[in-house]
């Protein structure tokens, strides 16, 4: 074989080895079931997910917690995989997902992955049906089994981790999940839980505690994201609109608000941090309307503490919409 040959043939291996690379990273996504460091790694499919994790799996040795997709991403409803999400799923030994639909978008990566162990927090929550349909491929855990038209369809409110009582569950869930994966720590997920739950039903009552000092019950939500909240803390939605989605708010969804809001006399404008304060006006058509920012914690910092400081933030701004 001459020089030129060699050189031909050299390059001819180092293509090969190129492409099969590419179709690795690309088809392959083969699962890592055995790493170097021996580590468990769970990886949370959203940010509250995450939050949770990092309390219940804090402090254990030999533990990592990944959030799949970038913290101060918020909801999830648009969101497409990356590849860089795809070689994640696939060094994961369990995927940690908030459920009642908010993770449709791995619905086809999952596939790829068939033997991924999966903890969903959801698992025996109390759902309520969703105000608005994030559009007709979004899974929203909606009835199973049978042929039922669009409009027998129930979609259901993935913001469950808005509701203390409800995200009391979820870490729960995750507790008796990771002892059943990994039951040579069960102690320690169920110590590291006990702790948070205890700081959930302290800033649970710091919330009742303050909505209890409001002048009304009565309220309107402009997100699907602050129902559960407005339920646990006994407030009642008078309207209900949905602004940040593409559908949307139509004419008569805002007249039907200026109504309610006339009627109720006095009603609290609930909005959620992560969209714009539209429709403001409605507060003219009451004679007393208080206007609330809350924070659904539906992104943030990598805090295990980050859930807590947004709910303590909430009962402040209820104290001073009290004032």
């Amino acid at each position: 074989m001459t020089q030129s040959d060699r050189r031909r043939y050299g390059a001819v291996a180092l293509l090969m080895a190129a492409i099969l690379a590419v179709c690795i990273a690309v088809t392959g996504f083969t699962r890592v079931t055995e790493r170097e460091d021996g580590r468990l790694r769970l990886v949370a499919a959203s940010y509250p997910v995450y939050i949770a994790a990092l309390n219940v799996a804090d402090g254990i040795d030999g533990v990592q917690v990944v959030n799949l997709v970038p913290s101060q991403t918020g909801c999830l409803h648009d969101y497409q995989l990356s590849p860089d999400n795809m070689i994640t799923l696939s060094g994961a030994d369990a995927l940690l997902l908030n459920g009642a639909g908010a993770e449709s978008f791995l619905d086809s990566a999952r596939e790829q992955f068939p033997d991924l162990v999966t903890i969903d927090t959801s698992e025996g929550v109390s759902l309520l049906e969703s105000l608005h349909v994030h559009g007709h491929d979004h899974d929203h855990d909606h009835n199973a089994g049978g042929e039922v038209s669009e409009e027998e369809l129930v979609y259901y409110n993935e913001h469950i981790w808005t509701s203390p009582a409800r995200y009391r569950q979820q870490v729960e869930n995750l507790r008796d999940g990771l002892a059943a994966l990994d039951p040579g720590h069960a102690e320690d997920y169920a110590a590291n839980a006990g702790a948070y739950l205890d700081q959930i039903d302290r800033v649970y009552r710091e919330l009742q505690e303050a909505a209890g000092m409001l002048p009304t019950d009565a309220c309107i939500t402009f997100h699907d994201s602050l129902a559960y909240l407005a339920e646990d803390l006994g407030l009642r939605p008078v309207a209900a609109l949905s602004i940040g989605e593409d559908a949307g708010v139509s004419a008569s969804d805002i007249r039907a608000a200026e109504q309610a809001a006339e009627q109720a006399g006095t009603v609290l404008l609930l909005y959620d941090s992560q969209y714009p304060q539209e429709y403001d006006y409605i507060a003219q058509s009451a004679a007393d309307a208080r206007v609330l920012t809350l924070d659904t914690a539906a992104g943030g910092q990598d805090d295990k503490d980050a859930w807590l400081d947004a709910m303590r933030q909430n009962a402040q701004a209820l104290r001073d919409a009290a004032a």
